[in-house]
């Protein structure tokens, strides 16, 4: 883990990472006030941000899949308390994929052959060699994961509320 992008990630919400192949960088960190340009790829970004929140970008694909039967690139929650979930798409040459976080401010439009560009809740665009219907779908594996668990989360602190009102402890 380097500290540059662990400062990122404990400071700033994530919109999305994405390749940036220029010069001597490798990916690209969004946010909603200011893009970050990282020396690592965004598999490496991922990993850290995954660990920053607990398990392991593998124990998440891990979970989703036993969980949903999601086979191939599936949609991960990586926080149930800050309600992160994010869904991952190739990037525009295919070499790398992008990893949207802002799941639930996306805003998907349908391109020529079978494209779509993603645009985030801070207008940046993205673009993927990815058919519309498809990215609908994965961003609703996302918002799947997000509501199941927002659910579970806030029923458990509802019971754990009423026995502590129930039980008070002194």
């Amino acid at each position: 883990m380097t500290k540059f992008e662990e400062m990122i990630f404990k400071k700033h919400r994530i919109l999305a990472i994405a390749p940036h192949y220029h010069e001597s960088y490798a990916s690209v960190i969004y946010t909603p006030q200011e893009e970050f340009y990282s020396i690592h790829h965004v598999k490496k970004n991922m990993e850290t941000y995954c660990l920053l929140n607990g398990s392991s970008l593998d124990g998440r694909k891990s979970s989703s899949r036993k969980r949903f039967n999601d086979v191939k690139n599936p949609s991960i929650l990586i926080s149930e308390l800050d309600g992160i979930a994010a869904f991952q798409v190739p990037g525009a040459e295919r070499l790398d994929t992008i990893w949207i976080t802002d799941v639930v401010n996306v805003f998907i439009e349908s391109l020529p052959n079978n494209h779509t560009e993603i645009t985030l809740s801070n207008r940046v665009k993205l673009t993927t060699p990815l058919a519309s219907n498809l990215v609908d779908k994965r961003i609703e594996k996302a918002l799947r994961l997000l509501h199941e668990t927002a659910f579970i989360y806030i029923r458990n602190k509802f019971i754990i509320n009423i026995t502590n009102d129930i039980n008070p402890k002194e």
